[in-house]
């Protein structure tokens, strides 16, 4: 898969998915998808008011060209029910937290509720923890967000923003499940429709069968 914004005007189609970033306030949301989209960091952001967006464009290997929508919520608990309501419309989530800030981690089981309650269950998920280059003020332990994601049966990594570790490979990962989770639901839409077309064939010809059946008693 590659990131190469260049490749764009020889790509044939264009694809779209929608990825929203949750967490608690200053996690790191806005920094992390700067990083990755524009491979930038800066030490100081504003606080995301309501929803940011930016796009990357990645090149699929089969030529097509992949629209990654990133929607950056803020962690305000005043603009929760807004960050909330935009899962709605996402295809995968990341969800962070600040390895030195305990109450972020403790605040991701709430956002968990929030998510299930919206997507259900097997819904494309990477948990973060950011900040892991500032080992000296740690309050979570790697251990922790480990068994957090294993009960979820989500991924899980620790992230630098800072220092650029861990910032390509669960975007990368979460891609390709949302690309495997639509694939897998055209084959189930193809499936359903095979199924309803064989249900029709069946009473068609059983229709047809009866009255061939009733058409030969009249003439007796």
């Amino acid at each position: 898969m590659s990131n190469n914004d260049d490749d764009n005007e020889e790509l044939e189609e264009e694809e779209k998915i929608n990825i929203i970033a949750l967490g608690n306030g200053n996690v790191g949301k806005t920094s992390f998808i700067i990083r990755y989209t524009d491979s930038t960091f800066q030490q100081i952001y504003l606080t995301t008011v309501g929803i940011d967006f930016k796009m990357k464009f990645i090149k699929l290997p089969n030529q097509k060209k992949l629209k990654v929508c990133f929607y950056d919520t803020s962690g305000e608990e005043r603009f929760k029910s807004i960050a909330v309501n935009t899962v709605r419309n996402a295809d995968g989530i990341l969800l962070l937290y600040d390895i030195t800030q305990e109450k972020t981690f403790e605040a991701i089981s709430d956002w968990m509720v929030s998510i299930k309650e919206t997507k259900g269950d097997n819904f494309p998920i990477i948990l973060l923890g950011s900040k892991c280059d500032l080992e000296e003020k740690r309050e979570v332990k790697k251990e922790e967000g480990e068994e957090l994601a294993k009960k979820y049966n989500i991924s899980f990594y620790e992230i630098s923003n800072k220092d650029g570790i861990n910032i390509e490979e669960p975007c990368t990962e979460l891609i390709n499940k949302i690309i495997e989770n639509r694939e897998k639901n055209e084959v189930i839409k193809e499936e359903m429709k095979i199924r309803k077309q064989s249900v029709r064939l069946r009473k068609s010809v059983s229709s047809k069968k009866i009255e061939k059946d009733s058409n030969c008693n009249c003439k007796k």
